[in-house]
């Protein structure tokens, strides 16, 4: 095995299969949702600007966001299973491959920073500075600081406590909310670079330390990996196949709790598998509820009424969209399969599902719309329009060989 040449076949194969991905997205409906709403968006901003009012904490919400692009830290390694036995002997002749994989993981983020930060550059000249070049001036400061971040959470990754690697976060999200927040108030750049000095002490005098007192955690580094492959291709799985999805798992006791009182009452085994997977399994509900708020704000915050009508239903369609995937999510499991329940049973389920779900969506953004308003018969109208979709909307795909029709 070539250890030098490993990372670039690893990743050149990921592109190579994701570019392939992105072709078919590029072809979907969803995609054209997605353009429309950015060219809607492009051309309402000017408006929502002008709308926004004076006593909106901006600053704060500039300071929010970039606080959490800049603790996140994606790390991508492009680990296999595999490699716990294969590439565990040759740990020591790695460190390029690693080395690599940080700068990768530095240089994505990076783009993500600059182009989210030029994104809200009209709302930055705004609010917080009309100084052309502060807005470089930031952008450069916050570079700076993802790759502090990021050298900091290569070196807390080898931490085999999730509890103390938390705590780790926590303290590096503040440090990063001081920081941003020193960048946006427009405050003397001898506060910024101050702040950025004690990062640089930390992690000259402690981080450093983590890499030499610590061995890697290949569990760890291997779950991070899966967690980054499954949130992208779980988006893709709304438009094609994914045999090779993982699903992570969490508890949400309270939800569970909440929806067990139902599920359970159904007498479907299918509606109770369905019901589970979609508050527990991957990432179902907090798609679910991101397309909900974002809906909700968006509808908010332009000021046209038809194109908050149009915002609605466009949203509604994409959460459908997303909710494919979790006809397929019971794929993977054989145990279904034995169950002595027909199929009929389970595209029932998995209707009356997502009829629930899409409908729940509709009658709130019809609230939020007559709660923003002042015209009452769009409202009537995303109603009506939401309601004839969520019965009527296609929810399986025909190139997976099931139902078609709601």
């Amino acid at each position: 095995m070539d250890v030098t040449r490993l990372w670039e076949e690893r990743s050149k194969g990921f592109w190579n299969e994701a570019v392939r991905y992105l072709r078919l997205l590029g072809n979907s409906g969803f995609m054209f949702s997605l353009y429309a709403l950015f060219l809607a968006g492009g051309y309402f901003y000017p408006s929502f600007i002008e709308w926004l009012p004076e006593a909106f904490p901006v600053i704060l919400v500039l300071v929010g966001i970039f606080t959490y692009l800049l603790t996140r830290c994606p790390l991508r390694t492009f680990l296999k299973e595999g490699d716990l036995v294969f590439l565990l002997p040759l740990e020591t002749k790695l460190s390029s491959y690693f080395r690599k994989s940080v700068i990768y993981s530095f240089v994505l983020q990076s783009v993500t920073l600059t182009i989210i930060l030029l994104l809200l550059g009209p709302l930055f000249q705004d609010r917080v500075s009309s100084d052309n070049s502060y807005i470089y001036i930031v952008l450069f400061f916050l570079l700076v600081g993802n790759a502090w971040n990021n050298a900091a959470h290569w070196a807390e990754v080898r931490i085999q406590d999730e509890d103390k690697r938390k705590k780790h976060i926590a303290v590096r999200s503040l440090f990063n909310a001081v920081f941003c927040y020193f960048l946006f108030a427009s405050a003397p750049l001898w506060f910024v670079i101050s702040v950025l000095m004690i990062m640089v002490f930390l992690y000259v005098f402690y981080h450093k330390k983590l890499l030499k007192l610590h061995p890697l955690k290949w569990e760890v580094l291997l779950r991070l990996e899966e967690k980054r492959l499954s949130a992208f291709y779980r988006f893709v799985q709304s438009f094609t196949d994914v045999p090779h999805i993982k699903m992570g798992v969490k508890q949400r006791r309270l939800l569970s709790a909440i929806s067990d009182r139902f599920l359970w009452k159904s007498g479907s085994v299918y509606s109770v598998l369905f019901g589970k997977a979609f508050i527990r399994s991957g990432e179902y509900f907090g798609m679910y509820m991101r397309l909900l708020l974002t809906s909700a704000l968006v509808m908010y915050a332009f000021p046209s009424e038809w194109f908050r009508l149009g915002a609605g239903l466009l949203f509604l369609y994409m959460t459908s969209v997303q909710l494919k995937t979790l006809w397929h999510h019971l794929d993977t499991a054989m145990w279904p399969d034995l169950y002595p329940v027909s199929n009929t049973e389970k595209q029932i389920a998995f209707r009356r599902l997502t009829k629930k779900l899409l409908i729940f969506q509709t009658v709130l953004l019809t609230a939020v719309y007559w709660l923003v308003s002042v015209t009452v018969m769009p409202g009537f109208v995303i109603l009506a329009a939401g309601l004839i979709f969520s019965v009527t909307y296609p929810v399986y795909n025909r190139k997976r060989r099931v139902l078609q029709t709601n």
